[in-house]
């Protein structure tokens, strides 16, 4: 009695606590010191702006820039709403940016977690999928993980459809259809049609568990597709009422121009069909994907009939052709980073069952094979830094986040960037000035500058073109480059 009531202790702590244990582990690259940095360009700034002026407006329709509505950053405002939230209960800062996506990847692992469990009923082969996905740069690095980004709430968005896909694929239960269109919606409405990109993989599979006749003969199936499509459609034209000419800029920048890379206005370089696997390879998931490869071979050869490895190797290779035919960016790998770790994890617990290995050796081996990535992923997160190249375009936000050099500014004071590179991921910054203090600063051009101004610079080049024609005093320097300074005769 004893003895069993001892083995189910040490069950429910390898099933629960475990697993909890190990997430609060996992998170700590994603969320240590991450107001550390400022805004970064460019979607993270824009985003930043967006949210800030609906923070000020409460115009919960339209996203704006400069009160203007956005021309640029045209994609629904789901996450301007989470943020905008979350402005209003930490403050103007980094943080309140940040912290949704945060919360959305770490709910990823969980989702990458159980997507492993449920297919082995082996908690550690949950956590090594987790493991794999955290420690991958691409997941926690630029524009995803740790930024305030559309990427982290799309990753979550991608995984917890597939999730009720493999639900529905399973047990075929109305529920499943009306969830996964109900986050369908939501996904558009986070960052387009981008969602709609797992769909080619759904078809896959859709197909290969013969559910396609079944599904269209489902009335709950179009009710589905009613919950999908009326929240989209609602807001597309509410927003074309608000601002004419919206459709035909998404159109033109979000849909299938910027797809195939045919945009007038959005044009991106193109590396070539293997840019992504390259990416892959040498840097986003460099620590893992070796074995990715392989794996395929193994699923392709034994268990293409197994529904857990086909279904994870479908999805992931899927959206990895689909991506590479594409427009490129790297940030939008990073969806296929969480499929690969799941099905890696499942061609690793063959293996482990294949040669018998006992719980210890296959703990220790899981803690080994996680030490260098972990440790490299702790290691971004606890030292933030810009790099040489980025502190002239992110001076000046340092600058505003600093107490004491904010100080030293006055109404009085002007910004002068470079003509040429002069980005203003700042602008947050001086919103954020305006509020507190009742005075913002704007920007001059070189030409607009004369004997007696106060000036906060950051381009080396702007200083070096001001000393030319006038005696500059410095008043406060700091960040490589950036100073507030006043012209003198």
């Amino acid at each position: 009695m004893n003895k069993t009531k001892l083995q189910y202790g040490a069950d429910v702590i390898e099933k629960y606590f475990v697993p909890f244990l190990f997430l609060i582990v996992f998170s700590v690259p994603l969320w240590l010191k991450v107001d550390l940095l400022p805004f970064r360009m460019w979607d993270e700034s824009r985003n930043a702006i967006n949210a800030i002026e609906m923070y000020q407006s409460h115009n919960w329709l339209v996203r704006t820039w400069n009160f203007q509505p956005e021309t640029y950053e045209l994609k629904p405002p789901l996450l301007t709403w989470i943020q905008v939230g979350f402005l209003h209960t930490l403050g103007l800062n980094e943080l309140a940016i940040r912290l949704p996506s945060v919360l959305f990847t770490i709910g990823s692992l969980v989702l990458v977690y159980f997507a492993a469990y449920v297919s082995t009923k082996n908690t550690w082969i949950g956590i090594l999928a987790s493991g794999i996905t955290v420690t991958s740069s691409g997941f926690y690095g630029d524009h995803v993980g740790r930024f305030g980004d559309h990427d982290a709430l799309l990753v979550f968005e991608f995984l917890l459809f597939l999730f009720l896909l493999y639900g529905y694929c399973a047990t075929q239960k109305n529920k499943y259809l009306y969830l996964c269109g109900f986050i369908l919606s939501l996904g558009v409405l986070t960052k387009s049609v981008a969602i709609l990109m797992v769909l080619p993989g759904t078809l896959v599979v859709v197909l290969k568990n013969k559910l396609v006749l079944s599904t269209l003969k489902n009335p709950h199936f179009y009710w589905s597709l009613l919950i999908f499509v009326l929240p989209i459609v609602t807001y597309y034209l509410l927003r074309e009422n608000r601002q004419p000419g919206y459709i035909g800029l998404v159109w033109e920048n979000e849909l299938f121009p910027r797809y195939f890379n045919t945009s007038k206005t959005s044009v991106f370089k193109q590396e070539g069909f293997f840019y992504y696997f390259n990416l892959l390879l040498k840097e986003k998931m460099s620590y893992w994907f070796w074995v990715v490869l392989p794996a395929t071979v193994y699923v392709l050869i034994k268990k293409l009939n197994s529904q857990n490895h086909f279904f994870w190797f479908v999805q992931g290779f899927v959206l990895f052709f689909v991506l590479s035919v594409g427009s490129q960016n790297f940030w939008y790998i990073a969806p296929v980073i969480p499929l690969f770790a799941v099905s890696v994890a499942l061609v690793l617990f063959d293996f482990v069952c294949f040669f018998k290995l006992k719980k210890g050796w296959m703990v220790l081996s899981l803690l080994l094979l996680l030490w260098v990535p972990y440790k490299r992923a702790y290691g971004y997160a606890l030292n933030p830094s810009e790099k040489y190249y980025e502190w002239e375009t992110n001076g000046i936000s340092h600058y505003l986040k600093n107490p004491e050099h904010k100080s030293n500014l006055t109404s009085n004071t002007r910004i002068l960037l470079d003509t040429a590179h002069g980005f203003e991921p700042h602008l947050f910054y001086l919103k954020k000035l305006e509020l507190e203090k009742g005075f913002f600063v704007p920007r001059l051009w070189l030409n607009q500058v004369k004997t007696g101004d106060t000036l906060l610079i950051s381009h080396l080049s702007t200083y070096n073109a001001l000393k030319v024609k006038y005696r500059v005093e410095v008043l406060d320097s700091s960040y490589l480059h950036t100073k507030l300074i006043v012209l003198k005769d």
